[in-house]
């Protein structure tokens, strides 16, 4: 009997849901976005209730569209967004429903007296995170010290990805280790919350759920649950990863070299490697991987194609006109108009830094910023600029990785963002390298699905399971010429960069 599992991703902007068979292939698939609330310049916000109900609602449309008999089912397995989290009280309540997003960069503020309780580099040395506002480590001493009240009266302090498993129907809350590896508390080589850390922030271990590894059985789906979800009461609830774990597994990151580029709500570069040094990876996010054996490096942009949405509310309103009279793609009349400006975008250079710039910079007041204007340039112009921006900073990520000694022979690009044929060639000629593009190009939910077949007894190990799994549709070769000139172009994006770091920036952001 084909089985297939219940694969669901709670992301930054919305939630996904697939019915995917232990072939690869998809028989359904749901999607609701929800939306952030940003009460004031740099703060980030969800409602985790509004959450929790597209979510459930996500997997009833998968459910629906795959039509599959209940019995073939075989389990449910969760990616989530990273290092967003919230607190809960002795009701199991969120607390005024609030999550802090992983984009939230209140944290800012509090980063020095953070640097001040346990120094940068042992922090990293331990966590394998960046000193950076994202990580949750940093909000939650905003949080003691700003709003200590909330503090108090949390029970838990939770992870999004395990609430809403909590919520799916697992019996007690646990939080799963690799994806916590991102709020900045876990001991990396010990595998468990960091004593050490927890002491030196002021944090309480008894707040932190006990952990469990990715592919543990959590659970079954409850009768509320079901009726919400679809799925049928009593499926095994699987603990997964955070979605760029799942991401890089459903790209076949699986073993020593291999990488993949995401290109989504937020960017990632991730390498699989044999064992890590620390010591020499200063910068780069370090997470625990769900493929045992391997290890993980992460670069991190945050913004990426989060700035194209932004090129299309902002720039491109008559193309979302059209596209919603016509019922066609705005973003494929963007890629339209975008397709007529060449290679360089005719001298316009995009700082795609709208909520300040990850990997390998950590620069909270950097600020998006076009450069190269003149009166001859285009809208076409600047919608390519924002996409080559983007996979600036991204080869950016790459070239530095590179240059740490990081080995990476084999890249696979995954991401909504790489759904754009152009934009694939764009990332092919940028990094002057052969791209893989997947199948299934939704490779966090496929990541999720391999996790849960692991749990579930289908699969001996994660390798095996994306072995069978996941598939590449075809490869994009880069143009040589253009390679030339992002190689020029990636010269001038940095020069930009570095003349307005510190002192334009930061007065900038103080604006």
């Amino acid at each position: 009997m084909e089985h297939y599992i219940a694969a669901i991703d709670v992301g930054t902007t919305g939630a996904k849901a697939m019915i995917i068979g232990t072939d690869g292939s998809v028989a359904g698939q749901g999607y609701r976005e929800y939306g952030a609330a940003y009460p004031r310049p740099g703060w980030v916000e969800q409602d985790s209730e509004e959450i929790v109900e597209k979510t459930f609602d996500a997997c009833r449309r998968a459910v629906e569209a795959a039509a599959v008999d209940p019995s073939q089912l075989a389990c449910a397995s969760f990616s989530c967004q990273r290092s967003t989290f919230g607190f809960l009280d002795d009701e199991m309540r969120m607390i005024d429903r609030r999550l802090y997003g992983w984009q939230d960069q209140r944290a800012a503020e509090t980063i020095d007296e953070t640097a001040g309780r346990i120094d940068p580099g042992e922090l990293y040395r331990i966590s394998g995170m960046p000193v950076s506002p994202p990580f949750a480590i940093h909000k939650l001493v905003w949080v003691l010290k700003n709003d200590p009240d909330t503090y108090r009266r949390a029970r838990w302090i939770v992870h999004l990805g395990d609430y809403v498993s909590y919520r799916f129907g697992a019996g007690e809350l646990r939080a799963e280790l690799t994806a916590a590896c991102t709020l900045g508390l876990v001991d990396f080589a010990a595998r468990g919350w960091s004593d050490r850390i927890l002491t030196a922030t002021g944090i309480d271990r008894a707040k932190l759920p006990p952990l469990v590894e990715s592919g543990a059985r959590i659970g079954s789906v409850s009768a509320a649950a079901a009726a919400r979800s679809g799925l049928p009461e009593g499926l095994p609830l699987i603990a997964g990863s955070g979605d760029q774990q799942c991401a890089a597994i459903g790209a076949g990151v699986v073993s020593d070299g291999m990488a993949s580029l995401t290109l989504g709500t937020s960017g990632f570069l991730v390498a699989g490697a044999r064992s890590l040094d620390l010591s020499k990876t200063a910068g780069l996010m370090a997470p625990l991987s769900p493929a045992f054996g391997i290890c993980e490096l992460e670069a991190n942009q945050l913004g990426a194609a989060s700035a194209y949405r932004w090129a299309r509310d902002v720039l491109a309103e008559t193309e979302c006109a059209h596209a919603e009279d016509t019922g066609t793609d705005a973003y494929r009349l963007m890629d339209i108009r975008a397709e007529q400006s060449p290679p360089g975008s005719n001298g316009v250079v995009f700082l795609p830094h709208l909520t300040g710039s990850g990997y390998p910079n950590w620069d909270p007041d950097a600020r998006g910023v076009f450069a190269g204007l003149t009166f001859s340039s285009t809208k076409n112009d600047l919608l390519r600029a924002v996409m080559e921006g983007i996979t600036l900073e991204a080869k950016d990520m790459y070239e530095t990785m590179r240059e740490s000694g990081v080995s990476i022979r084999s890249l696979a690009i995954t991401g909504g963002a790489t759904k754009s044929r152009l934009w694939r060639q764009i990332i092919a000629d940028m990094f002057a390298t052969e791209v893989k593009v997947l199948a299934v190009a939704d490779a966090t939910l496929v990541g999720a699905a391999i996790i849960g077949a692991v749990g579930a007894g289908l699969f001996a190990d994660v390798r095996e399971g994306a072995r069978e799994m996941v598939h590449i549709s075809h490869t994009v070769p880069p143009i040589p010429e253009n390679a030339e000139t992002y190689r020029r172009l990636h010269r001038v994006y940095r020069e930009v960069y570095a003349s307005l770091r510190g002192g334009a920036f930061r007065q900038l952001s103080s604006l």
